[in-house]
């Protein structure tokens, strides 16, 4: 068995100010958010930023939308809104999953596929959520402009409407997006995530045979912060992207990415203890 990681979580300073124009400074503004307890995201009905208490003192309630979308569109909302709960949980909180749209057994199936925990509760409309999550939504995902009760985490359409075969590869082109970005998941594409994914498991069950090292501080703050700060996937992805290619221990890199994987759910540690090629 491999020993514990000694990731350790950073004091993120409270000097700064929030900016005037949050979308005009969501770069600098994301770059120095820090570890202080809450998620941050831009709420897409007016652009302003919004602290989000992770789960902690009270289960954090998301309400995915599906019912205006449908195919890959509500499939992208569903895993946008199951990273945020993992977000949630790996800090140490709890969230809770509803979904307002009509039942869809081929969307539950594909959601399966791609990784996405099961919801809470289904409901055919947003005043049934309260009852069914015992309390209200305190976050929406769903697509630009749907009106929604409460801050609004938007989510941009995916094309084609079904994908042919979805699973992790689908998931790891999805997150490589910025969120409200449309996705047009061509089978080249595709294909580049699962060659991704390949490498990538590849290379931890390489790093899995090393001495357990402690995970590297600098990268797990760029990724929390990315998590953090408007659930930015694509910067976290970048991330381990850079770390790969650093000069570190083979041990530390695995703690940091199984540490990632969490809430990426991409199964990279899934090769580790294979047959070695």
């Amino acid at each position: 068995m491999r020993g514990r990681s000694a990731g350790r979580r950073h004091p993120w300073p409270e000097r700064h100010a929030r900016p005037r124009h949050p979308r005009r400074h969501l770069r600098r503004w994301a770059a120095r958010v820090r570890f202080e307890g809450v998620l941050r995201i831009v709420d897409g009905r007016n652009g302003e930023p919004v602290e989000l208490d992770p789960g902690r003192r009270a289960p954090l309630r998301v309400l995915a939308h599906t019912g205006d979308v449908g195919g890959t569109a509500a499939l992208r909302v569903l895993l946008v809104a199951d990273v945020l709960a993992r977000t949630a949980e790996t800090y140490g909180g709890q969230a809770l999953v509803a979904v307002v749209g009509p039942a869809d057994p081929a969307l539950d199936a594909a959601a399966a596929a791609l990784g996405i925990r099961p919801r809470e509760a289904r409901c055919d409309t947003e005043h049934e959520v309260e009852e069914a999550l015992a309390g209200p939504a305190r976050v929406h995902v769903a697509p630009a402009g749907t009106d929604t009760g409460g801050p609004r985490l938007d989510v941009g359409p995916a094309h084609p409407d079904e994908v042919a075969a979805p699973g992790p590869a689908v998931r790891l082109a999805l997150l490589r997006l910025d969120r409200r970005a449309p996705a047009e998941l061509t089978p080249r594409a595709v294909e580049a995530a699962e060659d991704g994914l390949r490498h990538w498991r590849g290379a931890v069950a390489r790093w899995a045979r090393s001495p357990s090292k402690a995970m590297c501080a600098e990268y797990v703050e760029r990724i929390e912060t990315a998590l953090r700060a408007d659930l930015d996937t694509a910067a976290c992805l970048a991330a381990l992207d850079r770390l790969e290619e650093t000069a570190l221990p083979d041990g530390s890199r695995f703690e940091t990415f199984a540490r990632a994987d969490r809430v990426l759910a991409l199964e990279l540690t899934g090769e580790v203890g294979g047959v070695r090629s």
